[in-house]
Protein backbone atom coordinates (compact mmCIF):
# COMPACT_ATOMS: atom_id res chain seq x y z
CA UNK A 1 0.00 0.00 0.00
CA UNK A 2 2.78 2.42 0.90
CA UNK A 3 4.28 2.28 -2.56
CA UNK A 4 1.20 2.72 -4.74
CA UNK A 5 -1.68 5.04 -5.43
CA UNK A 6 -5.16 3.56 -5.76
CA UNK A 7 -8.14 5.10 -7.47
CA UNK A 8 -10.20 7.39 -5.25
CA UNK A 9 -13.18 5.04 -4.99
CA UNK A 10 -11.13 1.93 -4.29
CA UNK A 11 -8.96 3.71 -1.76
CA UNK A 12 -11.93 5.24 0.04
CA UNK A 13 -13.58 1.82 0.30
CA UNK A 14 -10.38 0.33 1.65
CA UNK A 15 -10.06 3.18 4.13
CA UNK A 16 -13.47 2.55 5.66
CA UNK A 17 -12.88 -1.21 5.71
CA UNK A 18 -9.60 -0.89 7.61
CA UNK A 19 -10.13 2.29 9.61
CA UNK A 20 -13.74 2.98 10.63
CA UNK A 21 -12.59 6.17 12.41
CA UNK A 22 -12.30 8.15 9.16
CA UNK A 23 -15.32 10.28 10.03
CA UNK A 24 -13.19 13.41 10.01
CA UNK A 25 -13.42 16.71 8.18
CA UNK A 26 -10.13 18.53 7.64
CA UNK A 27 -9.10 22.08 6.86
CA UNK A 28 -6.05 22.17 4.56
CA UNK A 29 -4.09 25.39 4.10
CA UNK A 30 -2.19 26.17 0.89
CA UNK A 31 -1.18 29.38 -0.89
CA UNK A 32 -3.97 31.84 -1.74
CA UNK A 33 -6.66 29.41 -0.60
CA UNK A 34 -7.65 26.77 1.91
CA UNK A 35 -9.95 23.81 1.42
CA UNK A 36 -12.31 21.79 3.62
CA UNK A 37 -12.52 18.04 2.87
CA UNK A 38 -14.46 15.01 3.99
CA UNK A 39 -11.73 12.51 4.84
CA UNK A 40 -13.56 9.25 4.25
CA UNK A 41 -14.77 10.09 0.75
CA UNK A 42 -12.08 12.62 -0.18
CA UNK A 43 -14.85 15.02 -1.27
CA UNK A 44 -14.09 18.73 -1.27
CA UNK A 45 -16.68 20.61 0.78
CA UNK A 46 -15.54 24.20 0.24
CA UNK A 47 -12.67 26.52 -0.59
CA UNK A 48 -11.72 29.71 1.22
CA UNK A 49 -9.85 32.41 -0.68
CA UNK A 50 -7.32 34.65 1.05
CA UNK A 51 -4.24 36.73 0.31
CA UNK A 52 -0.94 34.91 -0.20
CA UNK A 53 0.60 32.54 2.33
CA UNK A 54 -1.08 31.11 5.40
CA UNK A 55 0.33 28.95 8.14
CA UNK A 56 -0.71 27.33 11.41
CA UNK A 57 -4.25 26.08 11.93
CA UNK A 58 -6.02 24.71 15.01
CA UNK A 59 -9.35 22.91 15.42
CA UNK A 60 -11.56 23.54 18.46
CA UNK A 61 -13.84 21.15 20.32
CA UNK A 62 -16.93 22.73 18.73
CA UNK A 63 -15.76 21.94 15.19
CA UNK A 64 -14.51 25.43 14.37
CA UNK A 65 -10.97 25.78 12.99
CA UNK A 66 -8.84 28.91 12.90
CA UNK A 67 -5.74 29.58 10.81
CA UNK A 68 -3.20 32.36 10.41
CA UNK A 69 -3.37 34.13 7.06
CA UNK A 70 0.21 35.36 7.24
CA UNK A 71 0.24 37.65 4.22
CA UNK A 72 -3.21 39.01 5.04
CA UNK A 73 -2.31 39.82 8.68
CA UNK A 74 -5.48 38.13 9.85
CA UNK A 75 -6.91 34.99 11.43
CA UNK A 76 -9.67 33.19 9.51
CA UNK A 77 -12.26 31.03 11.30
CA UNK A 78 -14.09 28.22 9.49
CA UNK A 79 -16.93 25.94 10.62
CA UNK A 80 -15.70 22.47 9.66
CA UNK A 81 -19.19 21.03 9.99
CA UNK A 82 -20.38 22.86 6.87
CA UNK A 83 -17.15 24.31 5.47
CA UNK A 84 -18.31 27.91 5.77
CA UNK A 85 -16.12 30.82 6.75
CA UNK A 86 -17.45 32.53 9.88
CA UNK A 87 -14.96 35.28 10.77
CA UNK A 88 -11.86 37.21 9.77
CA UNK A 89 -10.05 38.59 12.79
CA UNK A 90 -7.21 41.17 12.75
CA UNK A 91 -4.01 39.52 13.96
CA UNK A 92 -2.81 42.64 15.76
CA UNK A 93 -3.91 46.06 16.98
CA UNK A 94 -0.36 47.13 17.88
CA UNK A 95 1.19 47.05 14.42
CA UNK A 96 2.21 43.38 14.53
CA UNK A 97 2.50 41.75 11.11
CA UNK A 98 2.98 38.32 9.56
CA UNK A 99 1.15 35.94 11.94
CA UNK A 100 2.95 32.60 11.58
CA UNK A 101 2.63 30.16 14.48
CA UNK A 102 -0.47 29.67 16.61
CA UNK A 103 -1.23 27.73 19.79
CA UNK A 104 -4.16 26.85 22.02
CA UNK A 105 -3.68 27.72 25.66
CA UNK A 106 -4.74 25.12 28.26
CA UNK A 107 -8.28 25.55 29.58
CA UNK A 108 -8.08 27.39 32.90
CA UNK A 109 -11.01 28.78 34.86
CA UNK A 110 -13.30 28.22 31.92
CA UNK A 111 -11.10 30.34 29.63
CA UNK A 112 -9.08 29.34 26.57
CA UNK A 113 -7.27 31.37 23.94
CA UNK A 114 -6.07 30.96 20.38
CA UNK A 115 -2.61 32.48 20.61
CA UNK A 116 -1.37 34.34 17.53
CA UNK A 117 2.33 35.06 17.08
CA UNK A 118 3.08 37.99 14.78
CA UNK A 119 6.68 37.67 13.60
CA UNK A 120 7.02 41.01 11.86
CA UNK A 121 9.94 41.40 9.45
CA UNK A 122 13.17 40.78 11.33
CA UNK A 123 15.30 42.69 8.81
CA UNK A 124 13.29 45.85 9.48
CA UNK A 125 14.49 46.04 13.10
CA UNK A 126 18.11 47.12 13.65
CA UNK A 127 20.16 44.71 15.75
CA UNK A 128 19.72 45.45 19.45
CA UNK A 129 16.53 47.46 19.04
CA UNK A 130 13.02 46.40 20.07
CA UNK A 131 10.76 45.63 17.09
CA UNK A 132 7.50 47.48 16.51
CA UNK A 133 5.94 44.79 14.29
CA UNK A 134 6.30 41.74 16.54
CA UNK A 135 3.57 40.76 19.02
CA UNK A 136 1.40 38.07 20.62
CA UNK A 137 -2.41 38.30 20.44
CA UNK A 138 -4.95 36.36 22.50
CA UNK A 139 -8.27 35.47 20.81
CA UNK A 140 -11.13 34.17 22.97
CA UNK A 141 -12.24 30.72 21.75
CA UNK A 142 -14.82 29.81 24.41
CA UNK A 143 -18.18 29.35 22.62
CA UNK A 144 -20.96 31.45 24.11
CA UNK A 145 -18.67 34.01 25.73
CA UNK A 146 -19.32 37.69 25.07
CA UNK A 147 -15.96 38.01 23.31
CA UNK A 148 -16.01 34.71 21.37
CA UNK A 149 -13.64 34.88 18.36
CA UNK A 150 -12.50 38.37 19.31
CA UNK A 151 -8.99 39.53 20.26
CA UNK A 152 -8.91 40.46 23.95
CA UNK A 153 -5.23 41.00 24.71
CA UNK A 154 -1.88 41.69 23.06
CA UNK A 155 1.74 42.20 24.09
CA UNK A 156 4.84 43.21 22.14
CA UNK A 157 7.58 40.59 21.73
CA UNK A 158 11.29 40.49 20.95
CA UNK A 159 13.01 40.26 17.59
CA UNK A 160 12.21 37.54 15.07
CA UNK A 161 10.17 34.35 14.86
CA UNK A 162 8.33 33.04 17.96
CA UNK A 163 7.03 29.92 19.68
CA UNK A 164 5.21 29.47 23.02
CA UNK A 165 5.07 26.93 25.85
CA UNK A 166 2.43 27.11 28.60
CA UNK A 167 2.16 26.37 32.29
CA UNK A 168 -0.21 23.52 33.19
CA UNK A 169 -1.50 25.30 36.30
CA UNK A 170 -1.03 29.06 35.98
CA UNK A 171 -1.91 31.62 33.31
CA UNK A 172 1.70 31.79 32.21
CA UNK A 173 3.60 31.24 28.99
CA UNK A 174 7.23 31.22 27.84
CA UNK A 175 7.78 32.94 24.49
CA UNK A 176 10.89 32.56 22.34
CA UNK A 177 12.44 35.26 20.12
CA UNK A 178 14.53 33.54 17.45
CA UNK A 179 16.63 36.58 16.49
CA UNK A 180 17.16 38.20 19.88
CA UNK A 181 20.19 38.03 22.19
CA UNK A 182 18.83 40.35 24.88
CA UNK A 183 15.53 38.48 25.09
CA UNK A 184 15.97 34.84 24.07
CA UNK A 185 13.05 33.58 26.19
CA UNK A 186 10.50 35.52 28.25
CA UNK A 187 7.84 34.41 30.74
CA UNK A 188 4.53 36.29 30.67
CA UNK A 189 1.50 36.24 32.96
CA UNK A 190 -1.82 36.49 31.10
CA UNK A 191 -4.22 36.09 34.04
CA UNK A 192 -5.60 39.44 32.91
CA UNK A 193 -5.55 39.15 29.11
CA UNK A 194 -6.04 42.90 28.73
CA UNK A 195 -2.86 43.51 30.73
CA UNK A 196 -0.29 40.82 29.93
CA UNK A 197 2.70 41.22 32.24
CA UNK A 198 6.34 40.29 31.80
CA UNK A 199 7.52 38.04 34.67
CA UNK A 200 11.08 37.17 33.67
CA UNK A 201 13.38 37.43 30.64
CA UNK A 202 16.32 35.16 29.92
CA UNK A 203 19.10 36.83 27.90
CA UNK A 204 21.95 35.04 26.09
CA UNK A 205 24.21 35.05 29.15
CA UNK A 206 21.75 32.72 30.91
CA UNK A 207 22.57 30.14 28.23
CA UNK A 208 26.34 30.53 28.78
CA UNK A 209 26.87 33.13 26.04
CA UNK A 210 28.49 35.92 27.99
CA UNK A 211 30.73 37.30 25.21
CA UNK A 212 33.93 36.15 26.90
CA UNK A 213 35.12 34.41 23.71
CA UNK A 214 34.03 34.27 20.08
CA UNK A 215 32.45 30.87 20.74
CA UNK A 216 30.60 32.28 23.74
CA UNK A 217 29.15 35.25 21.92
CA UNK A 218 25.52 35.50 20.88
CA UNK A 219 25.15 37.35 17.61
CA UNK A 220 21.72 38.04 16.16
CA UNK A 221 23.08 37.93 12.60
CA UNK A 222 25.08 34.73 13.13
CA UNK A 223 28.15 36.36 11.54
CA UNK A 224 30.24 37.41 14.55
CA UNK A 225 29.09 34.70 16.93
CA UNK A 226 26.29 32.19 17.36
CA UNK A 227 22.64 32.85 16.62
CA UNK A 228 20.88 30.93 19.40
CA UNK A 229 17.68 30.44 17.38
CA UNK A 230 15.14 29.03 19.89
CA UNK A 231 12.62 27.01 17.86
CA UNK A 232 10.73 24.10 19.40
CA UNK A 233 8.63 24.08 22.57
CA UNK A 234 6.35 22.18 24.90
CA UNK A 235 5.44 21.43 28.51
CA UNK A 236 5.96 18.28 30.54
CA UNK A 237 2.77 16.90 32.08
CA UNK A 238 4.97 15.05 34.58
CA UNK A 239 6.93 18.00 35.98
CA UNK A 240 5.18 21.15 34.79
CA UNK A 241 8.44 22.47 33.33
CA UNK A 242 8.20 24.27 30.01
CA UNK A 243 10.95 23.56 27.50
CA UNK A 244 12.47 25.28 24.49
CA UNK A 245 15.01 23.87 22.04
CA UNK A 246 17.86 26.31 21.41
CA UNK A 247 18.62 25.17 17.87
CA UNK A 248 21.88 27.08 17.36
CA UNK A 249 23.66 25.75 20.45
CA UNK A 250 21.92 22.37 20.79
CA UNK A 251 20.69 23.14 24.31
CA UNK A 252 17.28 22.15 25.63
CA UNK A 253 16.15 24.78 28.12
CA UNK A 254 13.87 23.63 30.95
CA UNK A 255 12.00 26.52 32.59
CA UNK A 256 10.42 26.22 36.03
CA UNK A 257 7.53 28.31 34.79
CA UNK A 258 5.35 27.98 37.91
CA UNK A 259 7.84 29.45 40.40
CA UNK A 260 7.16 33.01 41.50
CA UNK A 261 10.45 33.88 39.80
CA UNK A 262 11.02 31.24 37.09
CA UNK A 263 14.40 29.57 36.77
CA UNK A 264 16.23 28.01 33.84
CA UNK A 265 18.29 24.85 33.40
CA UNK A 266 20.11 24.01 30.16
CA UNK A 267 20.77 20.47 28.96
CA UNK A 268 23.40 20.18 26.24
CA UNK A 269 22.97 17.84 23.27
CA UNK A 270 25.28 17.06 20.35
CA UNK A 271 22.73 18.01 17.69
CA UNK A 272 21.63 21.36 16.32
CA UNK A 273 18.92 22.72 14.05
CA UNK A 274 15.32 21.70 13.79
CA UNK A 275 11.75 22.87 14.01
CA UNK A 276 10.25 21.26 17.06
CA UNK A 277 10.51 19.56 20.43
CA UNK A 278 7.75 17.29 21.66
CA UNK A 279 6.53 15.96 25.00
CA UNK A 280 5.74 12.26 24.93
CA UNK A 281 2.38 11.21 26.45
CA UNK A 282 2.65 11.59 30.22
CA UNK A 283 5.50 14.08 29.95
CA UNK A 284 8.28 11.99 31.48
CA UNK A 285 10.29 12.28 28.27
CA UNK A 286 10.89 15.07 25.77
CA UNK A 287 11.89 14.20 22.22
CA UNK A 288 13.89 16.64 20.11
CA UNK A 289 14.38 15.79 16.40
CA UNK A 290 17.56 17.55 15.25
CA UNK A 291 18.91 18.00 11.74
CA UNK A 292 22.56 17.49 12.69
CA UNK A 293 24.79 15.52 12.74
CA UNK A 294 24.13 14.40 9.14
CA UNK A 295 26.11 12.81 6.33
CA UNK A 296 26.10 15.86 4.05
CA UNK A 297 25.06 19.54 4.26
CA UNK A 298 24.42 21.68 7.34
CA UNK A 299 27.61 21.01 9.34
CA UNK A 300 27.64 17.32 8.27
CA UNK A 301 29.69 15.22 10.74
CA UNK A 302 27.31 12.25 10.68
CA UNK A 303 27.49 8.66 9.52
CA UNK A 304 26.45 7.31 6.12
CA UNK A 305 22.74 7.92 5.43
CA UNK A 306 22.27 10.12 8.50
CA UNK A 307 19.93 13.13 8.27
CA UNK A 308 19.98 14.12 11.94
CA UNK A 309 19.35 12.57 15.32
CA UNK A 310 16.69 12.02 17.95
CA UNK A 311 17.66 13.49 21.33
CA UNK A 312 15.62 12.34 24.34
CA UNK A 313 15.45 14.27 27.62
CA UNK A 314 14.27 12.72 30.90
CA UNK A 315 12.20 15.65 32.18
CA UNK A 316 11.92 14.25 35.72
CA UNK A 317 15.66 13.78 36.22
CA UNK A 318 16.49 16.67 33.89
CA UNK A 319 19.09 14.81 31.91
CA UNK A 320 19.89 13.68 28.38
CA UNK A 321 19.23 9.94 28.08
CA UNK A 322 19.52 9.18 24.34
CA UNK A 323 20.96 10.50 21.10
CA UNK A 324 19.98 8.17 18.29
CA UNK A 325 21.03 8.71 14.65
CA UNK A 326 18.14 9.32 12.26
CA UNK A 327 18.73 7.59 8.94
CA UNK A 328 16.92 8.19 5.68
CA UNK A 329 14.67 5.15 5.41
CA UNK A 330 15.10 2.77 8.29
CA UNK A 331 17.74 1.82 10.83
CA UNK A 332 19.57 -0.46 8.38
CA UNK A 333 20.28 2.15 5.70
CA UNK A 334 23.89 2.03 4.50
CA UNK A 335 23.69 3.80 1.14
CA UNK A 336 25.43 7.17 0.87
CA UNK A 337 23.23 10.20 0.27
CA UNK A 338 25.95 12.15 -1.54
CA UNK A 339 24.59 13.59 -4.77
CA UNK A 340 21.02 12.39 -4.10
CA UNK A 341 17.89 14.52 -3.52
CA UNK A 342 17.29 12.84 -0.16
CA UNK A 343 20.52 14.41 1.10
CA UNK A 344 18.32 17.46 1.71
CA UNK A 345 15.84 15.53 3.91
CA UNK A 346 15.01 17.62 6.96
CA UNK A 347 13.30 16.14 10.05
CA UNK A 348 10.50 18.40 11.15
CA UNK A 349 7.32 17.89 13.17
CA UNK A 350 6.58 14.68 15.07
CA UNK A 351 3.53 12.89 16.42
CA UNK A 352 2.82 9.91 18.67
CA UNK A 353 0.28 7.14 18.62
CA UNK A 354 -2.08 6.83 21.59
CA UNK A 355 0.28 5.18 24.08
CA UNK A 356 3.45 6.87 22.83
CA UNK A 357 5.08 3.63 21.74
CA UNK A 358 5.56 4.87 18.16
CA UNK A 359 6.80 8.21 16.95
CA UNK A 360 6.21 9.50 13.44
CA UNK A 361 8.67 12.05 12.03
CA UNK A 362 7.56 14.15 9.06
CA UNK A 363 10.35 14.99 6.64
CA UNK A 364 10.67 18.14 4.56
CA UNK A 365 13.72 19.48 2.74
CA UNK A 366 16.47 21.88 3.72
CA UNK A 367 16.39 25.32 2.12
CA UNK A 368 19.07 26.72 -0.17
CA UNK A 369 19.69 26.88 -3.89
CA UNK A 370 21.23 23.40 -3.97
CA UNK A 371 17.98 21.95 -2.64
CA UNK A 372 15.49 23.96 -4.69
CA UNK A 373 14.23 20.94 -6.64
CA UNK A 374 14.74 18.26 -3.97
CA UNK A 375 11.70 16.42 -2.63
CA UNK A 376 11.12 13.61 -0.14
CA UNK A 377 8.24 11.16 0.25
CA UNK A 378 8.93 9.32 3.50
CA UNK A 379 7.65 9.60 7.06
CA UNK A 380 10.10 8.05 9.49
CA UNK A 381 8.91 5.78 12.31
CA UNK A 382 10.60 5.04 15.64
CA UNK A 383 9.76 2.48 18.29
CA UNK A 384 9.68 4.54 21.50
CA UNK A 385 8.50 1.80 23.87
CA UNK A 386 11.84 2.34 25.64
CA UNK A 387 12.51 6.09 25.25
CA UNK A 388 16.10 5.62 26.40
CA UNK A 389 16.70 3.41 23.36
CA UNK A 390 14.74 4.68 20.35
CA UNK A 391 14.70 2.13 17.52
CA UNK A 392 14.10 3.14 13.92
CA UNK A 393 11.52 1.06 12.05
CA UNK A 394 10.54 0.80 8.41
CA UNK A 395 9.33 4.17 7.08
CA UNK A 396 5.95 4.98 5.60
CA UNK A 397 6.00 6.06 1.98
CA UNK A 398 3.60 8.88 1.17
CA UNK A 399 3.97 11.37 -1.71
CA UNK A 400 6.43 14.13 -2.71
CA UNK A 401 6.79 17.22 -0.55
CA UNK A 402 9.20 19.93 0.53
CA UNK A 403 7.28 21.57 3.37
CA UNK A 404 6.34 19.17 6.16
CA UNK A 405 3.80 18.78 8.93
CA UNK A 406 2.06 15.94 10.76
CA UNK A 407 -1.26 16.11 12.60
CA UNK A 408 -2.51 13.42 14.97
CA UNK A 409 -6.21 12.68 15.35
CA UNK A 410 -8.60 10.18 16.96
CA UNK A 411 -6.38 9.82 20.02
CA UNK A 412 -3.31 9.11 17.90
CA UNK A 413 -4.97 6.44 15.76
CA UNK A 414 -4.69 8.59 12.62
CA UNK A 415 -1.87 10.75 11.24
CA UNK A 416 -2.51 13.35 8.54
CA UNK A 417 0.53 14.29 6.42
CA UNK A 418 0.30 17.10 3.82
CA UNK A 419 2.36 16.54 0.68
CA UNK A 420 3.17 20.02 -0.56
CA UNK A 421 4.51 19.03 -4.00
CA UNK A 422 1.98 16.31 -4.80
CA UNK A 423 -0.93 18.47 -3.66
CA UNK A 424 -2.37 15.73 -1.48
CA UNK A 425 -2.85 14.72 2.14
CA UNK A 426 -1.91 11.18 3.17
CA UNK A 427 -3.96 9.60 5.96
CA UNK A 428 -2.00 7.01 7.94
CA UNK A 429 -3.47 4.37 10.24
CA UNK A 430 -0.90 4.31 13.04
CA UNK A 431 -1.84 0.76 14.08
CA UNK A 432 -1.53 -0.91 10.67
CA UNK A 433 1.24 1.56 9.67
CA UNK A 434 -0.37 1.98 6.27
CA UNK A 435 -1.58 4.86 4.14
CA UNK A 436 -5.34 4.32 4.04
CA UNK A 437 -6.36 7.41 2.11
CA UNK A 438 -4.81 9.93 -0.30
CA UNK A 439 -6.87 13.10 -0.75
CA UNK A 440 -6.32 15.64 -3.52
CA UNK A 441 -6.36 19.14 -2.03
CA UNK A 442 -5.57 22.78 -2.74
CA UNK A 443 -2.17 23.38 -4.31
CA UNK A 444 0.82 23.34 -1.97
CA UNK A 445 -0.82 21.99 1.19
CA UNK A 446 1.46 22.48 4.18
CA UNK A 447 -0.72 22.87 7.30
CA UNK A 448 -3.99 21.26 8.37
CA UNK A 449 -6.31 20.51 11.27
CA UNK A 450 -9.18 18.03 11.54
CA UNK A 451 -12.38 17.42 13.45
CA UNK A 452 -14.53 14.34 14.08
CA UNK A 453 -18.03 14.31 15.65
CA UNK A 454 -17.06 11.15 17.55
CA UNK A 455 -13.45 11.80 18.59
CA UNK A 456 -13.29 15.60 18.51
CA UNK A 457 -10.50 17.81 17.14
CA UNK A 458 -7.04 16.75 16.05
CA UNK A 459 -4.43 17.19 18.79
CA UNK A 460 -3.89 20.89 19.44
CA UNK A 461 -0.46 22.44 19.70
CA UNK A 462 0.02 23.97 23.12
CA UNK A 463 -1.32 21.99 26.09
CA UNK A 464 0.86 19.21 27.51
CA UNK A 465 -0.04 15.62 26.63
CA UNK A 466 -1.28 13.60 29.63
CA UNK A 467 -1.44 9.82 29.79
CA UNK A 468 -4.78 8.64 28.36
CA UNK A 469 -6.51 5.29 28.75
Amino acid sequence: MAGCILGATALSTLAFAQTPALDHVMLVVGKDEAGVYDVGSGREISRIAMTGASLDTMALTNGVALFNNTDGNQVIAVNLKDGKEIARIPASSLGGTRPVHSYLSPVMGGRQFYVVLNDGVEANTPVGEAPKDSSLTLIDVVPGSATYLKPIGEVRLGRGHHKVAFSNTRARMVVSNIGDCKDVLSVYDFANPADIKLVKSFPAKDFGFDGSTAMKTCDETGKAGLRLGPHGVGTSAATGDAFHFITGSGQVALIDIDSDMPTLRNIQTAGTGGSTAKDMPGGRFIVVPQRTPREVQDRAGGIVCQIGQIAVIDAVNRQLVAQTPMLYGDGTCSTSLVGKPEAAANPSYVGFNKDGSRMFVALGTLGGAQNASATVDLTLVFDMSNPRQPRQLAPIKTEPRQASDIVMANGGRLAFIPNSVAGTVSVVDTESMKVVQSIKTVAGPHRLSAFSPTSGPSKPVGPATPVTN
